[in-house]
């Protein structure tokens, strides 16, 4: 079977700061593509000496599959993560946001990797009880969500301001999602709703990191511990932050309690000791 061409965006580490660590692979969510990993994360973490990738998965950003968006699944996400995977040098770190968080979710039920870190993720429950909490807190904007799902809205400056970002958020941020943003696959909308908690497979066990927003309107903290206690570990919901959270006003903190849980998990002599 013929795998679509991929969009897999690179930056390579600062040569003067490379570590010897995995590389890492960050994955958008729905409506993205790569490009919202490429304003600030990938350029930040490369000077940091990380080796950065960043993958479209199928039907988004330059990733071929517009044209039949609608019948891609979450199945074909995990595909996409597979394909990506064998272009890297090395397994990588996989860093997942929203629906990328759930996609990284279900290949970790089927795959290993050196460890995983979900940004807002949409939890292994899927987004029922985020969309009941969306209809009963803020009917209009869910109405709005939907409208726009089916090419019938496009939200104005302040309405996806206020649903994506904090109130602070840079006008430039705000440009670029309006500019950016698409609707998203209707199956996998579907996958990530109708989920059966009884078919979620168990994760093997892994270095993880669960980060929540705490003025993320689409992915509430009980969403963020759900995921988190999945895979075993605490979960931590940053202040000041929208669940847009790598281009908020505030993403470098975002940033940096990324970094300081690489560090803690791959220290400069990882390797060494992966090979003693």
């Amino acid at each position: 079977m013929m795998h679509p061409r991929l969009e897999l965006l690179h930056q390579a580490p600062a040569t003067t700061a490379a570590r010897h660590a995995p590389p890492l692979l960050f994955i958008h969510g729905a409506f993205c593509g790569a490009w919202c990993w490429r304003e600030n994360f990938m350029p930040w973490f490369a000077r940091q000496g990380y080796d950065c990738w960043a993958l479209s998965l199928e039907g988004h950003g330059g990733s071929e599959g517009r044209d039949y968006l609608a019948a891609i699944g979450i199945d074909d996400y995990v595909r996409n993560l597979d394909f990506a995977l064998k272009q890297l040098p090395a397994a990588p770190v996989m860093v997942g946001h929203s629906m990328g968080g759930y996609v990284v979710q279900q290949y970790l039920s089927r795959h290993k990797l050196p460890g995983a870190a979900l940004l807002a993720s949409v939890p292994p429950t899927g987004l029922a009880s985020s969309s009941l909490r969306l209809l009963t807190q803020a009917p209009a904007l869910f109405l709005k969500l939907n409208m726009y799902q089916h090419g019938l809205y496009d939200p104005e400056f302040i309405e996806l301001k206020d649903m994506l970002l904090s109130p602070d958020a840079p006008e430039s941020a705000v440009e670029l999602l309006i500019s950016r943003c698409q609707q998203e696959s209707q199956r996998a909308l579907m996958d990530m709703t109708l989920v059966n908690p009884l078919t979620n497979r168990p994760l093997t066990r892994l270095p993880a990191l669960v980060l929540g927003a705490a003025e993320d309107r689409l992915v509430g903290p009980e969403d963020v511990v759900a995921t988190a206690r999945r895979l075993d570990v605490a979960a931590d919901i940053l202040p000041h932050l929208g669940h847009m959270m790598m281009l908020d006003t505030r993403w470098e903190s975002v940033a940096e309690w990324l970094a300081n849980w690489l560090e803690r998990q791959f220290p400069e002599d990882w390797d060494q000791a992966l090979s003693a």
